[in-house]
């Protein structure tokens, strides 16, 4: 984080813009997650809101390298005073436009609510799925093998990772590309590939487990 000499002034501002904040209501869905989340564009809303009335303004500067998007926060008060905190950097799991604007937009959303505390998200990165996994998971992958905590993820895992997210976009009116790419940058990965083999025996039996509780659920039965 670099600062200006003096950031007494932005302390003062963020005092009263902290009590200025209304969290903004989280009406977007996670349906895979069963999550709601604030969008960037409630999280700008929110924060401009409650700046109306105080010297004080961001700005926030998007970089791209390789296959990674790197977006960093600027403080900035009337006095000159100003705090620039470190960049957040978000994997690209695809070489194209869409994947990098996805990519840009959460890394801004992240990193705004972080500075300004706003509660923009309120997704468990799939903790209560993974309540609901076998608790064999950790230990042993879906091929009836050991599951090793450093060998990479083996291609008939990761094939079977894009056979559970299929299932759970289809039941969901999802893209799966979309979910996928969602899940990915959560996790700070490019590709399932990044995973570890354990990693990847978790994630499959988590996801297993999820897509057979709500196809029980829905009357369905039970995914082979």
């Amino acid at each position: 984080m670099q600062k200006s000499d003096s950031i007494k002034a932005i302390a003062a501002n963020l005092i009263k813009f902290r009590r200025a904040l209304k969290q903004p209501s989280k009406e977007a869905d996670n349906p895979f997650f069963k999550s709601k989340y604030v969008v960037l564009e409630g999280v700008v809303k929110a924060i401009d809101d409650a700046l109306k009335d105080i010297n004080m303004t961001y700005m926030q500067e998007a970089t791209s390298d390789g296959n990674q998007v790197s977006v960093s926060t600027i403080l900035l008060d009337e006095s000159g005073e100003y705090i620039q905190f470190e960049p957040l950097s978000v994997p690209v799991s695809k070489n194209d436009a869409q994947a990098f604007g996805s990519a840009e937009t959460y890394a801004r959303r992240y990193t705004l609510s972080a500075v300004f505390g706003v509660t923009s998200d309120i997704d468990d990165d799939g903790n209560a799925a993974s309540k609901n996994a076998p608790k064999e998971a950790p230990h042993n992958n879906w091929n009836g093998h050991q599951a090793s905590p450093n060998k990479q993820a083996s291609d008939k895992q990761v094939k079977m990772i894009h056979a559970q997210f299929g299932i759970a976009a289809k039941r969901n009116n999802q893209d799966q590309r979309q979910l996928e790419h969602e899940f990915l940058i959560k996790k700070q990965l490019s590709d399932f590939r990044d995973m570890t083999s354990k990693t990847a025996s978790d994630l499959i039996g988590a996801l297993k487990a999820k897509n057979v509780a709500e196809d029980k659920a829905q009357g369905n039965e039970q995914i082979a």
